[in-house]
């Protein structure tokens, strides 16, 4: 989700309980401002972990209130997103197989927060009838114009998508961003056909990486992520929201070497470090070699509304 050229909104402080179990009863793991924006929780009675109190909206707020006449084209605002989601489709290649075999005769297939639709479009030329919700409009507008595919500038939540007619969506690295997962979770198991599908993939937090970086976790430090997924939440939540599993693994993802120098920026949580890196990196090229990394840091599941 982008959030350039927005409109001034309003932070709100937002008190919310467990949205695994329930439960209003947290420990403090960070304090604001000290991995992100907000405050980071974890539930004493499940161990879910989210941010608490909410002092930034939630990304799907800020960017419906993009303009995209403000900037014009999104290509030329953010060339890092359409260079990181262009280079990722290469990373969801076995998964396309596996639809494939699942899907014979292909079907009906929804992302929910496509982007700027690279990886829609390689869906669309696997045979699938595609559909794309995106907030930002501008994207949803880019979509149509470059891709050629429909997208819809919404949620799915109000998007009029109607129940028992979908038979596969895509949810990938957007679950951290909803203000209500189990919500989400529950809406895409309506809309979806008996025995259809959902890919989900979402950090994870039971990771080594996160056991050795804690506040300074890369994923943990974006200010845009509000839930926290282990193995173990993110299955409750699934199964709370009726689905059952048929496939989880722990996947890395393709990047350029310029992304490598953002993320360790990130890492080291320094001005100058970040400053530093970006001029190697503007010097160097870095921009021009890709590759793929895995330090199994996401967790990447196939669930299935039963039939």
């Amino acid at each position: 989700m982008s959030v350039s050229a927005l409109k001034a909104v309003e932070p709100a402080v937002t008190n919310v309980p467990c949205n695994l179990c329930g439960a209003d009863d947290a420990e403090v793991l960070f304090k604001a401002g000290v991995a992100q924006h907000n405050q980071i929780v974890a539930c004493r009675k499940c161990g879910l972990m989210y941010s608490n109190p909410r002092i930034r909206p939630a990304d799907q707020e800020l960017v419906k209130d993009y303009d995209p006449s403000v900037t014009g084209d999104p290509e030329a605002y953010d060339p890092g997103r359409f260079d990181k989601e262009r280079v990722q489709v290469r990373d969801y290649a076995d998964t396309r197989e596996y639809l494939k075999k699942l899907y014979p005769q292909r079907g009906k297939l929804i992302e929910l927060g496509c982007g700027v639709g690279f990886l829609l479009k390689a869906f669309a030329e696997d045979g699938w009838d595609v559909t794309g919700i995106e907030p930002d409009r501008g994207f949803c507008e880019y979509i149509e114009r470059k891709q050629g595919l429909k997208a819809l500038p919404t949620i799915l939540e109000t998007s009029g998508i109607p129940d028992n007619s979908v038979d596969v969506v895509v949810l990938l690295h957007v679950i951290e961003h909803v203000p209500d997962p189990l919500a989400t979770l529950e809406t895409i198991f309506r809309v979806l056909k008996p025995g259809g599908h959902l890919v989900l993939e979402t950090p994870r937090y039971d990771s080594l990486m996160f056991k050795l970086l804690g506040k300074r976790e890369r994923s943990l430090s974006c200010d845009g992520h509000i839930y926290f997924f282990t193995t173990d939440s993110l299955r409750k939540l699934t199964e709370k929201a009726g689905f059952k599993t048929k496939q989880w693994r722990y996947v890395g993802r393709s990047l350029s070497l310029d992304r490598l120098a953002w993320n360790v920026g990130v890492i080291s949580k320094s001005r100058a470090v970040q400053k530093l890196l970006k001029g190697a990196s503007d010097a160097l090229h870095f921009n021009k070699l890709h590759f793929k990394l895995n330090m199994r840091d996401m967790q990447r599941i196939v669930v299935q509304k039963p039939t």
